[in-house]
């Protein structure tokens, strides 16, 4: 019996160590293909930031193209618009040398003869509105109209007449 007591020590020393030494394997090959997937993860992720930045750079490269193309075209435009505001000015200035200075006082007259009169005009029409809506006030927003088929009272929306009735000795209709 002892023999058999030696026997189970020895095959569970020996199943220990298999148990062990499978273990290692198993840690071997674990860190093996985790180093293996690390690397695949680091190169994926490598070439797709360099995908990213070559399409950065080239977005950067056409934006600015276009902003320098722009500043280009605005920078003429300005240019021109300040030539053009120059040559005015020098024509201005030799009219005025060579004797444009008398049209330019007849012109400034004119001008605020016109002004005088446009605001006399304005004068004119809001009395005359201020007049008419007096007068509507007054009439209580009765017309009169006049065509083809005769003379005629028109009442204010909402306003009905009366006939029959008498102011003195004179006819009236009565507003409702």
């Amino acid at each position: 019996m002892p023999n058999t007591g030696n026997s189970l020590a020895s095959l569970a020393e020996r199943m220990r160590a298999k148990t062990e030494q499978d273990q290692q394997e198993l840690e071997a090959l674990t860190r093996q293909q985790f180093n293996a997937l690390s690397e695949s993860l680091r190169q994926s992720s490598t070439a797709a930031l360099r995908t990213t930045e070559s399409a950065i750079q080239e977005k950067l490269g056409k934006l600015e193209e276009n902003i320098t193309s722009h500043c280009q075209t605005l920078s003429w435009a300005f240019g021109r618009k300040w030539l053009q505001a120059l040559l005015l000015s020098m024509g201005l200035l030799t009219g005025t040398a060579l004797g444009g200075w008398g049209v330019m006082t007849l012109l400034t007259h004119k001008v605020m003869a016109l002004q005088e009169e446009i605001q006399s005009l304005e004068a004119s029409k809001a009395e005359l509105e201020s007049t008419a809506g007096q007068l509507k006030k007054r009439t209580w927003g009765l017309r009169l109209l006049e065509n083809q088929d005769g003379r005629f009272i028109i009442l204010p929306p909402k306003t009905s007449a009366q006939i029959g009735w008498t102011v003195g000795k004179q006819q009236a209709v009565k507003l409702e």
